[in-house]
């Protein structure tokens, strides 16, 4: 290789931000059967790759950056092919003390003082090292359909840039994968090289098996028939209780009133009433096999005002107490939501104070007697408002069920038995007893109850995010195997839009959405189908290299 352009001097060389990462494949410290599979990346930043040209005398010119794959024992300083590099300063790498070794040719100073490299064998180098094809190997992806991914990872439209890689994992074991600069070794390398000191600019590993191969048609089949009651196989997936839910110590009836309640999704659970006897009560999370009707708010300071007696059963629906309990119980374990809405109400009760004629502040709603009153209710709103900002955001996480244990989403593990799909609506009165939990915190005194209604309407107008309507859990080995796994859902045509897609559990996917779909179409992730081969035609594969049929897809060392 000989000559160099380079037309972006300002373009990164030795050091790559993390965040311009966008997304591996295989996914990083992933098992699985990539047989077929070109390792590639996805960068934020779409021509990067062009910013500099590295020219070769074979086919012109193409992108400075080159994905390659190594496999165990192939790299001296990581015969695990774990991913790892070595920090050396950018002088090292231009200049190795170590015979033999060669380093990148320029005379471009960096400010960079030290970078991740790695060193590979000159003989490796040349089977790697992309040639005539590296052209083919960087292209730019257009995203005009944005989505959520895992990780609540916002796929924003527009256009991002891919590298793939021109290996394909043949043997077991693990592969380390490293995007790497080939700015400066256009020159033949010197008969003497035995090591070629590359700059790493990101790296991963995964793990091939070539045995385990993803069988996502009947994987998906499975979780959608499979974990069903009766009642749920007339209805379709609905989060639906076990027939029978047996509490220790009780026994719950057998007639319609009880099958009703399992039908609505609801489990028996221990209770302990306050004279101390042993009896068991109904729970249902915010999770619900049909729509909830419509509840006025209920503005409970206490779990108790939150729950539900029913007369005619001599039982009690708990799942409102238990939902006001454990928002409370999740803001008094964080220290940082507990410190900013104590602060807040002391401010509030000390701006109170200073009002003229405020003995007590007055009620929301209330009509001012005079104009000094509205005004204290002016000054104490805006006081509400100077607070309420962290507190909207930690709420409205608390909103999107972040933080909240698997156990009381699904409170009974046969209702999302192993590879099962569940789709319910969400019933908006569990997650407002949660939060009106949580906004209890810090109130000590009556002047803090008075007041605070000033600091829930204050956080009401900072939220920026809903309540969320519906979601779909799965439980399933996919969603480990497959974590990009993509999942649209739409109403009347019309896409709905995920709130947040996250994984209670390793094998378990939910997605939140702000509507109540009518379709929800799940596919296998792009990335397993547009970078590789069809492993059924494997050995009618075109070459990279030799473009003629009939002949192996291997271009790399064996």
């Amino acid at each position: 290789m000989s000559g160099e352009a380079d037309q972006a001097g300002s373009a990164v060389r030795f050091v790559l931000d993390e965040s311009s990462v966008h997304a591996v494949y295989p996914p990083a410290a992933q098992a699985g059967n990539y047989t077929a599979v070109l390792p590639h990346i996805t960068l934020d930043r779409a021509v990067l790759p062009w910013e500099r040209t590295v020219t070769r005398s074979e086919a012109g010119s193409g992108p400075w950056l080159a994905l390659l794959v190594f496999a165990e024992n192939e790299l001296p300083d990581d015969p695990e092919a774990s991913g790892r590099t070595t920090m050396r300063t950018v002088a090292k790498l231009l200049r190795p003390a170590e015979t033999a070794t060669l380093g990148p040719e320029t005379s471009e100073p960096s400010e960079v003082v030290a970078c991740r490299t790695i060193d590979v064998p000159a003989e490796l180098f040349h089977a790697l090292v992309p040639r005539e094809e590296a052209s083919r190997l960087a292209h730019v992806r257009s995203v005009t359909a944005p989505g959520l991914r895992d990780g609540d990872e916002s796929l924003a439209g527009g256009e991002y840039a891919v590298v793939t890689a021109r290996r394909f994992p043949r043997a077991p074991g693990s592969y380390a994968v490293h995007l790497v600069s080939l700015n400066g070794y256009e020159r033949i390398l010197p008969a003497d090289t035995r090591l070629v000191r590359l700059a790493s600019l990101h790296s991963w590993s995964f793990t091939h098996v070539p045995d385990a191969a993803l069988d996502v048609a009947g994987l998906l089949h499975n979780a959608a028939v499979s974990g069903l009651s009766e009642s749920a196989a007339r209805s379709g997936p609905l989060l639906l209780a076990p027939d029978t839910a047996p509490v220790p110590g009780t026994r719950i009836g057998s007639g319609p009133d009880a099958k009703e309640r399992l039908d609505r999704g609801y489990v028996p659970v221990q209770l302990r009433t306050v004279t101390g006897e042993a009896a068991y009560g109904w729970y249902r999370g915010p999770f619900t096999p049909a729509t909830a009707p419509d509840l006025p708010p209920a503005g409970s300071t206490t779990a108790d005002h939150a729950l539900i007696y029913e007369p005619e059963h001599g039982l009690f629906d708990v799942s409102y107490a238990a939902a006001w309990t454990l928002g409370r119980t999740i803001a008094l374990a964080d220290p940082d939501y507990s410190a900013d809405i104590v602060r807040a109400r002391r401010e509030l009760a000390f701006r109170a104070a200073d009002l003229t004629g405020m003995s007590a502040a007055p009620a929301v709603g209330e009509t001012p007697a005079d104009s000094e009153q509205s005004r204290a209710q002016e000054v104490l709103a805006a006081t509400a408002d100077q607070r309420s900002a962290p507190l909207a955001a930690w709420l409205d996480d608390l909103t999107l069920l972040r933080g909240i244990p698997l156990s009381h989403l699904v409170p009974d593990g046969r209702l999302l038995a192993p590879e099962s799909l569940r789709l319910f609506s969400i019933d908006p009165a569990w997650i407002s007893a949660l939060v009106e939990g949580a906004e209890s915190t810090g109130i000590h005194t009556a002047t803090d109850a008075d007041l605070a209604p000033y600091l829930d309407q204050a956080v009401t107008r900072a939220s920026h995010t809903e309540t969320p309507a519906a979601a779909v859990l799965l439980n399933s080995p996919l969603v480990q195997d497959a974590p990009a796994l993509d999942l649209t859902a739409t109403r009347d045509g019309r896409p709905v839009t995920a709130l947040r897609r996250t994984h209670p559990a390793p094998d378990v996917l939910l997605v939140l959405f702000d509507a109540v779909p009518d379709q929800i179409v799940i596919r296998e992730p792009g990335q397993g189908i547009h970078f590789g081969i069809d492993s059924a035609n494997e050995r009618e594969a075109i070459s990279l290299r030799h473009l003629t049929t009939g002949q192996s897809a291997d271009t790399e060392p064996a």
